[in-house]
């Protein structure tokens, strides 16, 4: 287990399920009109999953501009579901 944690392979797992997550709750919005809109989920889902690449960057030793671009992603579409939500 905490080779899956120190390879960064939970991290990749996890942006797979949440892929599959985020097509679910778009089909099935756009099929019945009815659940989560997705301007509701995404930005908060994606801030997550940038968080997860940024994981991802720093345990595959990948140049830190990669890791500091999706930490810099990550807060872009956190501002943006603080700002969706405030209104």
């Amino acid at each position: 287990m905490a080779g899956w944690i120190a390879t960064g392979h939970a991290a990749a797992l996890i942006l797979v399920l949440t892929f599959f997550e985020a097509l679910a709750l778009l089909f099935y919005y756009r099929r019945t009109g009815r659940g989560l809109m997705p301007a509701t989920f995404l930005p908060n889902m994606l801030a997550g999953d940038f968080l997860l690449l940024a994981w991802l960057a720093t345990a595959q030793a990948a140049p830190w501009p990669y890791a500091a671009a999706a930490l810099l992603a990550a807060l872009v579409c956190h501002a943006t579901d603080i700002a969706l939500r405030w209104r």
